[in-house]
């Protein structure tokens, strides 16, 4: 079995819970990596790549079941990716570390006009820094992750990251229908191109085409049939 942070922390959550979660399509038999059905498994064309900007995965967790969920995406292809679940209290103690770390600089990846209660500094760029870029992606629906960043004291201190709305729209399985929300593996790729990472948002690009597709197939009850995306990846994989 395939293992990153997010499989071990989902599943540390479901070892907890008292009734299990019923996602829509609960009779569709799943493959336990990728969530989609099992005859529209897409573990063959899992890549991985590297990056100079390092993301963060902050989640909500109701978000941590849902197969339409889009940050595990970014933890197949950056395997090192931390994933914590938000407290409203305090911050995670990993991502606390992270945050006071004097080598990195921190960004929260959200616009700040549609948080709560959020005075915080804005940026729509990533500055020239000698410190290593590290980006918090809030993974949750739009009403959830502007209640994390809003409603979390412990976050002031950190500026945010306002996504241009032109980089990045792709997502077919969910649709906020907002032009500035972006699915957490859009914000990812969005954010890869600021920083002129190329060759890594490509190849979470291809990854994130390939989830729509046999989410859309799993959905529809049928084997996908493999595309242009399959055959790049395919070729990355051997």
């Amino acid at each position: 079995m395939y293992s990153t942070m997010y499989t071990r922390l989902r599943d540390q959550e479901l070892a907890k819970s008292t009734k299990p979660f019923l996602a829509k399509g609960k009779s569709v038999k799943r493959c336990n990596d990728c969530q989609m059905g099992e005859f529209a498994c897409m573990c063959e064309w899992r890549p991985t790549a590297e990056s100079d900007v390092d993301f963060v995965l902050l989640m909500h967790r109701k978000e941590l079941f849902k197969p339409t969920n889009t940050g595990r995406l970014i933890v197949d292809v950056f395997p090192q990716t931390p994933v914590f679940l938000w407290n409203r209290l305090e911050a995670p103690a990993g991502l606390k570390d992270l945050l006071n770390d004097p080598d990195r600089e921190c960004f929260v990846v959200f616009p700040a006009d549609g948080t709560v209660n959020c005075n915080r500094p804005v940026v729509q760029a990533l500055p020239a820094s000698n410190k290593k870029i590290t980006l918090i992606l809030l993974d949750g629906t739009w009403k959830q992750c502007s209640r994390m960043v809003g409603l979390s004291r412990w976050l002031d201190a950190t500026p945010c990251l306002s996504l241009p709305e032109t980089l990045v729209r792709s997502y077919a399985v969910r649709d906020s229908g907002k032009s500035d929300r972006f699915s957490t593996a859009e914000a990812a790729i969005s954010c890869l191109l600021l920083a002129g990472e190329e060759s890594p948002a490509a190849i979470l690009q291809h990854y994130f085409s390939i989830f729509n597709q046999h989410y859309l197939a799993t959905r529809g009850g049928h084997s996908p049939d493999p595309g242009e995306s399959h055959r790049v990846l395919q070729a990355l994989c051997l």
